[in-house]
């Protein structure tokens, strides 16, 4: 046996043992505690964007779990009278040739396959509004949408997809003006698997790379950025000038900063398990990360669509210096495991890949204004 495929092995080993051993129990009630109010009317909202009307989230709602492209739906949350409604499948017809906002080889609108993943809402360079949607279902790929608005509210329309290049396993997406992206490609998902679990999972969890980030135009189709490659390439972002791409290496424990155009790795902030990026008002980055053990996390897992109390943070980065700073540090009720944190207004918003809530508390502010 190979020196890799010992170690290989003995990290299986070790992840199976830890899911046997843990003793973590899924939160039942709905009750706010420590300053954080549930509503728990959700099915794992995994990930969140902010509408230009600053009050209506559109929210990610996963599957039963992701590494099985299990069906999910996009949904409109509205912060102020607190109601939800569906975005996504919805009745939308194929996008005419003109409209189409994907790949020419896009296979069709995945109105009955959809297992939605990361999301991103942005203005195109003509001044409508694009969502880029990761998806799991039927095809691993980035659905396109156009958000629109009447007196009946927000809807989507569906323009069509980008299907991700073989063996790619997509986690996160960041759309630029022009109709391009930024995404996040986590590990192999067709690697073998060594004990009933992904290799290429595995390697990641013992912070080997395993992913990178890459980005797609609509005239010149993927390319790879240079030194994005690390262990299990999480959550992404991009500045709003667009040249500086921020991502997220879950067990590579870093949040790297990176040249959009040359793809070279400009800084880092050291952050543990980190999972999705989002920016605040005033132009810093969010991010959500997990401080749970293995054994935690794999029990995460192991319980789909319970509400988990795996601990976590918040953290707050400086784009510019990559200064980082803790602003929330949390586990157990009201809810654990959060993936993403959305400012509005003077709230915060945090979701989960699992579970029936989000949570809104008060957006701490800098310790040092």
């Amino acid at each position: 046996m190979s020196r890799q495929l010992q170690v290989l092995a003995s990290a299986s080993l070790l992840l199976t043992l830890s899911a046997c051993s843990d003793t973590t129990t899924p939160i039942d009630d709905c009750v706010a505690k420590d300053g954080m109010q549930p509503i728990c009317q959700f099915h794992n909202p995994e990930d969140i964007v902010l509408l230009a009307d600053a009050q209506t989230l559109l929210i990610s709602q996963m599957g039963r779990d992701f590494r099985e492209a299990n069906r999910g739906s996009l949904v409109f949350f509205d912060t102020r009278t607190q109601t939800l409604t569906q975005a996504f499948p919805n009745d939308s017809k194929a996008a005419p040739a003109e409209d189409n906002w994907g790949a020419t080889d896009c296979p069709g609108n995945p109105v009955q396959t959809l297992a939605p993943h990361g999301i991103a809402l942005r203005q195109r360079d003509d001044q409508r509004w694009q969502l880029a949607v990761v998806n799991h279902g039927g095809r691993e790929s980035i659905e396109m949408f156009e958000l629109l608005s009447d007196d009946q509210g927000p809807r989507l329309d569906w323009r069509g997809c980008v299907v991700a290049p073989d063996r790619v396993f997509v986690n996160d997406v960041a759309l630029l003006k022009n109709g391009g992206f930024i995404a996040s490609n986590m590990y192999d998902k067709q690697a073998p698997e060594l004990f009933g679990i992904n290799s290429a999972m595995l390697k990641g969890i013992l912070g080997m790379d395993t992913g990178y980030v890459f980005e797609w135009q609509p005239a010149s189709g993927f390319r790879t950025l240079a030194e994005s490659h690390g262990a299990y390439v999480n959550g992404v972002e991009i500045s709003p000038d667009e040249q500086t791409v921020f991502a997220n290496l879950y067990f590579g424990d870093e949040v790297r900063k990176l040249d959009r155009i040359s793809g070279k790795k400009l800084g880092s902030a050291a952050v543990s398990h980190a999972d999705n990026l989002a920016w605040d008002a005033q132009g810093m980055l969010l991010v959500a990360a997990h401080n749970g053990s293995l054994s935690e996390l794999s029990a995460c897992f192991d319980k789909p669509g319970a509400t988990c109390s795996l601990p976590f943070s918040i953290i707050r980065i400086d784009p510019q210096s990559m200064h980082s700073e803790v602003i929330l540090e949390h586990g157990g009720a009201p809810m654990g495991a959060a993936t993403v944190a959305r400012q509005v207004g003077g709230d915060l918003y945090l979701g989960s890949f699992t579970g029936d809530r989000i949570v809104r508390l008060k957006y701490p502010a800098p310790a040092n204004p």
